[in-house]
C-alpha cells in the first residue's frame, strides 16, 4: 500500500467518523427538542412538574455519551484494519540491506 493510498484511507476514515458524529448529533438534537416541547406541554397541562422536566433532560443527554463513544470506537477499528493492511504490505517488501555477520561469536547456538 503506497502512502498515497494510506492518506486517502486515513482521509476516508475521518470523513466518515464526523459524517457519523453528525448524524448522530442531528437525530439527537432533533429527538431533544421534540421531547423537551412534549414535556413543556404536559408542564403547561399540569400532568409534570418542572423536575420531571429536567429529569428527561438529564436522561437523554446520559444516553447521548454513549453514542459518541461508539463513533470512537469504529473510527478506532477503523483505523487499526488500515494500518494492518499497511503493516502486512510491508512484511511483504523484500529489503534492500543485506545483514552480513562476520563475527563469529555472533552465532548462537
Amino acid at each position: 500500500m503506497s502512502l498515497k493510498k494510506y492518506e486517502e484511507a486515513s482521509l476516508k476514515t475521518a470523513s466518515s467518523l464526523a459524517l457519523l458524529n453528525f448524524g448522530q448529533h442531528a437525530i439527537f438534537s432533533g429527538g431533544l427538542s421534540i421531547i423537551m416541547l412534549l414535556a413543556a406541554n404536559e408542564i403547561a397541562k399540569g400532568n409534570m412538574s418542572v423536575g420531571d422536566l429536567v429529569m428527561v433532560n438529564g436522561l437523554l443527554f446520559q444516553l447521548s455519551i454513549p453514542l459518541g463513544f461508539l463513533g470512537s470506537v469504529y473510527r478506532e477499528v477503523r483505523q487499526a484494519l488500515i494500518d494492518m493492511q499497511t503493516m502486512f504490505t510491508l512484511m511483504t517488501v523484500q529489503s534492500r540491506i543485506k545483514v552480513i555477520i562476520r563475527d563469529k561469536y555472533a552465532f548462537i547456538e
